[in-house]
């Protein structure tokens, strides 16, 4: 008995769904392993390239903040120095007095005041001159440190008037005589300014009788050194008498 064969049809059908099953096998065994891989890695790609971007970001602002932060830094200080520096006090003080046309007859520094993280100098200068003048040493003062556009802006250090007291002058006015407290920051509690010593000296000379008496007020290098004498003839030069003999 021999057997039957398949129709032709029926060979190619099955020979089809053989192919279209080897090829399901092979897509979920292969190709769908890779794809999901593939995936992953994209939104792995994603991310990182996410995270290159906002680190990027965060670099370049924190270049610019660095910036900022360094520049007003500069300012501060050169507004607020962590030094006395009582000698650049004086300076800038005479500086700003003679673009403003004025001499001042005396600047004296005072023992510096802990308030907080910083000191207070406080300084006594005395002005015997024109009003305007004072008054444009004043607004020049004030302008040394200012806040522009928003920004810091200091052009030499941080002074505050603390008081202002005028006299008449030997002549009318606009001629006045002004002493003014002006007050000096020093940032940080570290070295403080100490008020300048006083000394009194006498000093008598046998030889003609004089008794001198001085009062010496003594600063830091940088402040006025005024010095008074007075002179006492305590008794007259006893004339000398020649004789001569025959």
């Amino acid at each position: 008995m021999s057997k039957r064969k398949l129709p032709q049809s029926a060979q190619i059908a099955i020979a089809i769904a053989a192919l279209l099953l080897i090829a399901l096998i092979g897509y979920f065994a292969l190709v769908k392993p890779q794809k999901s891989k593939a995936a992953s890695l994209s939104t792995e790609i994603a991310a990182q390239d996410k995270q290159i971007i906002e680190a990027r970001a965060l670099l370049a602002k924190a270049k610019n903040a660095q910036k900022v932060r360094v520049a007003d830094l500069f300012r501060l200080t050169k507004a607020m120095p962590d030094q006395p520096d009582e000698a650049g006090i004086i300076l800038e003080l005479t500086n700003v007095a003679r673009q403003s046309g004025i001499t001042f007859e005396s600047i004296a520094p005072q023992a510096s005041t802990l308030l907080g993280g910083y000191q207070v100098v406080p300084i006594t200068v005395i002005f015997d001159g024109n009003f305007f003048q004072l008054t444009d040493f004043l607004f020049r003062l004030r302008n040394l440190v200012d806040v522009r556009r928003g920004a810091l802006a200091a052009d030499g250090r941080l002074f505050t008037v603390d008081s202002v007291q005028f006299d008449q002058g030997e002549l009318k006015f606009p001629e006045v005589k002004a002493t003014l407290t002006v007050d000096a920051y020093i940032y940080g509690t570290g070295a403080t300014v100490s008020a300048p010593p006083q000394t009194q000296a006498q000093t008598t000379t046998g030889i003609s009788g004089t008794t001198t008496s001085a009062t010496t007020t003594t600063t830091t290098p940088s402040a006025t050194t005024t010095t008074s004498t007075t002179t006492t003839p305590s008794a007259a030069a006893a004339p000398s008498s020649t004789g001569a003999t025959n």
